[in-house]
């Protein structure tokens, strides 16, 4: 074969190389997002935060948004909450690139505020010490990503009251501590028009002594289905705060630790 023509070939077999891996993430380069792998499992697309913030120790964190939680990614959710620190291979990638980062670790997981209108993200903080960027080379075609879903409300439960009516919840953060377990900062949710008594009852009750109570929180799909679900333990009443002539009452909780539910 001559030169010329050994040329050509390695340009086409290239080409081709390239056409297929840019086909197979094709959907996640076209909306700015990446195919998220981890472990080697495939967990749906999600896109790149930017994000000042550092773990305690020091480590960048690698910041990730996701739209639509596959079984994948509601399942590895699940297990932080439950205390998993498995530190594990993170791939992205989006048409011939691939963003890599060895010992990848979970730090926090931020759950969307709902009600408000706001584009209901799951955000996902991990722990990398360093993340590459190389080109993706492979002739084989990359399975599509994981079908999700996105959550569109929540729902709320306490033990010892009735089914509460809550138009809006804000975002919880979930943060791991060395030993796995998971905690937060407070919770602050509105419930409807009459809905007060029982937290006015609580709040009375716990002035002479301490009543501390279970909550649920269950993020929910447009069908119904729970995609995500918690539970916190040892929760006290910390405000209490009537806002005007809507008749809402926005409620702020003090939790210990969560875990699945």
């Amino acid at each position: 074969m001559g030169l010329r023509a050994e040329i050509s070939v390695l340009l086409l077999v290239g080409a081709t190389l390239l056409v297929g891996s840019a086909h197979a993430d094709e959907r996640a380069s076209a909306a700015g997002r990446y195919a998220l792998e981890i472990g080697g499992v495939r967990h749906g697309l999600v896109r790149t935060v930017e994000s000042a913030e550092k773990s305690p120790s020091g480590q960048p964190l690698l910041v990730l948004g996701a739209q639509d939680i596959s079984p994948a990614l509601g399942t590895f959710v699940d297990g932080f909450v439950r205390g998993s620190v498995a530190k594990k291979e993170l791939r992205l990638t989006s048409g011939a690139v691939m963003r890599k980062a060895n010992d990848a670790r979970l730090f926090s997981v931020k759950l969307p505020a709902l009600g408000s209108g706001n584009i209901a993200d799951l955000e996902l903080a991990f722990v990398a010490p360093a993340v590459t960027t190389q080109p993706l080379l492979s002739a084989k075609e990359a399975p599509p990503p994981s079908p999700g879903a996105r959550i569109t409300t929540f729902r709320l439960g306490i033990t010892g009251m009735e089914a509460i009516e809550a138009p809006k919840l804000d975002s919880i953060t979930l943060t791991q501590k060395p030993d796995g377990t998971a905690s937060t900062g407070e919770i602050g949710f509105e419930v409807a028009a009459g809905g007060a008594p029982p937290f006015v009852a609580w709040q009375k009750a716990s002035a002479t002594k301490s009543l501390p109570r279970g909550l649920d929180v269950e993020y929910v799909a447009v069908d119904g289905s729970a995609m995500i679900k918690l539970r916190f333990d040892r929760c006290t009443l910390a405000s209490l705060k009537p806002l005007g002539a809507s008749g809402t009452t926005r409620i702020t909780m003090a939790c210990g630790t969560a875990r699945g539910s």
